[in-house]
């Protein structure tokens, strides 16, 4: 098995970004050695950072798909059209994120839109809750850039010209995304599966978790996608085969999610 998971609102929660009430089940993917694959739209320090707090060393998609990172030498895997960057092997995605700021720093003042890049380490902090040290990280982008806009009406004029430039806009927990047009999370996570059952003997079950409109492509890509809901307790709107509906928000929903597919899956197997 390999499970993929969105972060923010799923295995972390929404307010505190703990994932306390998800550690039995955490405790349980490493004691069954299941890679726990993170799929999100933070950036790499941030992915790094949380797994070494976390105590896993696995492969990870950073930024919404911008790029998939193996950890060198990764169980000698062999990983066709990657690039070798000191502690991760990479596999590129997404644009550059200079190119995608070239596209915020032209239309900053017709659209009123602000970047993360725009934004002081303060003002992110307030707007996200994060520590100071958090939002750092937080500010090494490299493939996507968060943004606010102030009116939501010039969406789709700013659509429009995102996609003449090559790039596209999904929807986060807090921020809108700019990132290229050809990357999605679900498109890194099929590349993922491709890399395990090309290095790995046997059948491969594959579950993926997430609660926004930019998880679907990776809901949509696993054997088992399962749906979180929403602080409020509201689920958005999916119809996928197998789906399973996680019963709270945050990371104790993730973990009674989790607990219940490992469980039935021991029922099955005896």
């Amino acid at each position: 098995m390999v499970i993929f998971t969105d972060l923010d609102g799923s295995l972390l929660d929404h307010e505190g970004y703990s994932c306390d009430s998800a550690l039995p089940a955490l405790a349980l993917v490493r004691a069954r050695s299941i890679p726990l694959v993170f799929a999100t739209s933070k950036t790499r320090a941030e992915v790094v950072r949380l797994q070494e707090d976390m105590g896993i060393r696995e492969p990870f998609i950073a930024e919404n798909g911008g790029g998939i990172f193996f950890p060198a030498g990764y169980g000698s895997y062999c990983i066709s059209d990657a690039i070798e960057q000191g502690e991760h092997t990479l596999i590129l995605l997404g644009k550059p994120y200079l190119e995608i700021r070239r596209f915020i720093e032209a239309r900053k003042d017709r659209f009123a839109i602000r970047g993360a890049g725009d934004l002081s380490l303060e003002e992110l902090v307030d707007l996200t809750g994060l520590t100071p040290e958090q939002a750092r990280l937080a500010k090494q982008r490299e493939f996507t850039e968060p943004f606010l806009l102030d009116d939501d009406a010039e969406l789709a004029s700013l659509r429009e010209e995102a996609l003449a430039a090559g790039l596209k806009i999904t929807r986060g927990g807090r921020f809108y995304h700019l990132i290229g047009v050809g990357q999605d999370k679900g498109k890194a996570v099929r590349r993922v599966i491709e890399i395990f059952r090309e290095n790995r003997v046997g059948e491969l079950l594959t579950v993926a978790i997430g609660d926004r409109p930019n998880d679907f492509s990776m809901l949509s890509a696993v054997d088992i996608p399962v749906l979180m809901p929403h602080p409020d307790g509201r689920y958005e709107e999916l119809i996928l085969p197998n789906l399973l509906k996680a019963p709270y928000p945050g990371s104790l929903g993730w973990g009674e999610a989790v607990m219940g597919i490992l469980e039935g899956l021991k029922a099955v197997t005896g």
